[in-house]
């Protein structure tokens, strides 16, 4: 994709986000929700990220969002929209199966969580002081998320409402799936050679079993 077109994404999913924000009625349909998605509403996969529970939640968020997706564009990231759409489904799959008790799940600190640690990774492959940058990222985010799950780390945002309570593991989740997504590229490469030995070992059978035919037909 191309950058005129990833800035008309980024800008579609923006004003998703801000109505998906200030519209309780649309909020209700985009936030990822447990029950209804039980019952058939999967783009809440997807929808659910663009869902904030009050104006500074989808502030600080988006801010963050921005500032990672154009690192690492800058970093030489090609598959952003891809790794997105990836991420953001088995994102929502990891929350609702790692927390039994999360009912319903709003906002893009997981997607953030998730594009930080694929930026970590991406220095960390570049080498050199990069590499530096990398684990210092890493390091960070592992220091933040740890303070923040323990009480320590004070509230970033503020909620519309006090039933809303952060979801810590949608961080940790999030980073984890940010480091293992670039790999997804060596897993094509492994089913792609697995694919070629099958279809190599099917071709050799296939002549071995000729061979052994006019083996008997001159016998």
């Amino acid at each position: 994709m191309n950058r005129h077109a990833l800035q008309l994404a980024a800008l579609a999913g923006l004003l998703l986000a801000v109505l998906a924000t200030i519209s309780p009625a649309f909020r209700a349909v985009c936030v990822l929700d447990r029950d209804a998605l039980a019952a058939g509403e999967v783009w809440r996969l997807w929808t659910g990220h663009l869902a904030h529970f009050s104006t500074s939640h989808l502030f600080v968020d988006a801010l963050l969002f921005v500032l990672l997706a154009a690192a690492l564009v800058r970093a030489g990231e090609r598959s952003l929209v891809r790794a997105l759409f990836v991420g953001g489904a088995v994102l929502s799959v990891s929350l609702l199966f790692c927390d039994a008790s999360l009912a319903r799940y709003g906002g893009l600190s997981g997607l953030n969580a998730l594009l930080l640690g694929r930026l970590a990774m991406r220095w960390f492959q570049a080498g050199g002081r990069q590499r530096v940058l990398g684990l210092a990222l890493l390091a960070v985010a592992v220091g933040k998320f740890t303070l923040d799950s323990v009480g320590l780390g004070g509230p970033s945002v503020e909620f519309d409402s006090v039933a809303v309570v952060p979801s810590y593991l949608s961080h940790w989740v999030g980073l984890f799936w940010g480091i293992v997504l670039p790999a997804s590229g060596q897993v094509k490469n492994i089913f792609s050679a697995v694919r070629r030995s099958i279809q190599s070992r099917s071709v050799a059978e296939r002549k071995s079993r000729r061979s052994r035919m006019r083996a008997m037909e001159s016998a």
